[in-house]
């Protein structure tokens, strides 16, 4: 009897194995399911976000520059020197926020004889819309005073005279023939308050003439002011006007600028430089090309010592010749001559690849 039930038992166990393994295998089978489907709304979460992160990257640019120099110089005393420089390098990244506001931040190297990392060179916010001629930027850039036209490699004495970055607000208006400008900006003297100011006006005319004025409040709060020859606190207006004019290949430019009194020179003098430059686009070897001439001029600058040296030359003459490299580069060779206040002359062939991208 006790061995009929235990094989009755036995047998039933064996019968309802294979119905247990189903159900074990069927729970199996649809965690799996479950799991498969959560992995596949994951992965079309991440898809989801890499379309929107490669969206948003298609409103960013990126581009930069590096200029590379091999420089030789006859110095007034007869002697010779030379060099090799990675002379700058510029890396710009751009963002277009939205339709009305963009960003730009440009970081900079720049061979002064020192060694340095990159540095913030720019960084503004631009507003902006095609509805209005109105226009507004703010950040750090330069401050928008000199106009330096010309295709010369070697900047002229006018940008000298005038070299500044700072942090700024500006307003423009564009419309037509006409623009104007009207910035605010730190300063180097005292940066406990914002009390420098500059305006710009120009006309632009179908015929490729245009013309433009400028002024600033008090051109001693910039970098090239900061000397120890000038030790006054009293503000220092200057004033600008250029012209310019292009034709086919031909651009002409001229600039003139003009500072007031300063105190503590001689005779309270004036400082002014001026620039002219002229430019003609040729075919050269095989491609594009262009010839450069430019000459520029300080007058009393040389009155402004920082530790008994001069800071600016009296005089430079620069003739160049650039060619393409096939895209996004040229071979540049310029000579430049330049005259200290003493009446010294300083001889320079500079040879430079620029690339860009």
């Amino acid at each position: 009897m006790k061995k009929t039930l235990l094989a009755s038992l036995i047998t039933a166990g064996i019968a309802a194995s294979p119905i247990v393994q189903a159900e074990d295998l069927q729970a199996e089978l649809n965690a799996l399911k479950h799991r498969i489907a959560q992995l596949e709304s994951q992965l079309s979460d991440t898809m989801a976000e890499q379309a929107s992160v490669k969206k948003d990257l298609s409103h960013v640019t990126l581009s930069g520059s590096a200029d590379f120099l091999a420089t030789a110089s006859e110095l007034a005393d007869g002697s010779n020197t030379n060099d090799l420089d990675v002379d700058s390098v510029e890396l710009t990244v751009e963002a277009t926020v939205n339709e009305y506001i963009g960003l730009s931040t440009t970081l900079k190297y720049e061979d002064d004889g020192e060694d340095q990392d990159l540095f913030v060179d720019e960084a503004i916010v631009s507003l902006h819309s095609a509805d209005t001629p109105w226009s507004m930027v703010a950040g750090r850039t330069a401050i928008p005073f000199a106009v330096v036209n010309g295709n010369a490699w070697t900047d002229p004495l006018t940008d000298d005279l005038t070299d500044n970055t700072d942090d700024l607000l500006l307003i423009g208006f564009n419309q037509g023939i006409f623009s104007a400008a009207g910035y605010l900006f730190k300063g180097q003297s005292d940066e406990s308050k914002v009390d420098n100011f500059g305006l710009n006006l120009g006309l632009e005319f179908d015929n490729g003439v245009s013309m433009g004025v400028g002024y600033l409040n008090n051109i001693r709060n910039t970098d090239p002011f900061q000397a120890d020859s000038l030790t006054d606190t009293d503000k220092v207006s200057a004033s600008r006007v250029n012209l310019a004019y292009a034709t086919g290949a031909l651009a002409l430019s001229a600039e003139y600028l003009q500072t007031g009194r300063f105190n503590e020179l001689a005779e309270k003098e004036n400082l002014s430089a001026w620039h002219l430059s002229a430019d003609y686009g040729i075919d050269l070897l095989g491609a594009p090309g262009n010839l450069s001439l430019g000459y520029s001029q300080t007058d009393h600058a040389g009155m402004i010592t920082d530790s008994g040296d001069s800071l600016f030359a009296h005089s430079r003459l620069t003739l160049g010749a650039s060619r393409e490299l096939n895209a996004n580069a040229e071979a540049i060779i310029e000579l430049v001559r330049e005259e200290d206040n003493q009446g010294d002359d300083t001889d320079t062939l500079n040879l430079v690849l620029s690339t860009r991208f």
